[in-house]
């Protein structure tokens, strides 16, 4: 006698209205992160300290999201999701490699005419940084435009 069993995975519940906020914060902080440290002063440690904790509460918030009802649902097998879900999620995830390759063009485009055009070259540390935006971004964005496109249970 064979036992089949469908794949377990971990999931935080959470309403449309929860993952919309959460995952707006881990977008918001992860972007004002890179943007705030990219015009701080090196030397500054208040700021370095705030810095750094958008960084963190939003990288922790992105790892919460990813585990939530809608990060799980992203990533969820083709068979687990009927076919409105489906097209539902590979909406979101078109429109979140949009983003991405958007972020891409302007990682790699801006620094290059930057450097040719006046001489100012970015850091290799700036460019991680933005690696690591990147990363988080689209570790997010294609749940995040799924609780952006569901309806509130009422």
């Amino acid at each position: 006698m064979t036992k089949t069993e469908t794949g377990r995975f971990i999931r935080i519940n959470q309403s449309p209205r929860a993952a919309r906020i959460m995952g707006g914060y881990a977008l918001i902080a992860m972007h004002g992160w890179f943007f705030a440290k990219l015009g701080l002063p090196s030397a500054d440690g208040s700021a370095e300290v705030i810095v750094g904790l958008a960084a963190l509460t939003g990288m922790i918030t992105s790892i919460l999201f990813f585990l939530g009802t809608y990060g799980v649902m992203a990533n969820a097998p083709d068979a687990m999701l009927d076919e409105r879900e489906l097209a539902d999620r590979n909406r979101a995830y078109f429109s979140a490699f949009k983003y991405i390759v958007g972020m891409g063009i302007l990682g790699g485009v801006i620094p290059e005419f930057l450097a040719k055009a006046i001489g100012f070259e970015l850091s290799v540390g700036v460019l991680k940084n933005y690696i690591f935006l990147i990363f988080t971004t689209a570790l997010v964005l294609p749940g995040f435009f799924l609780a952006w496109s569901a309806r509130e249970d009422t």
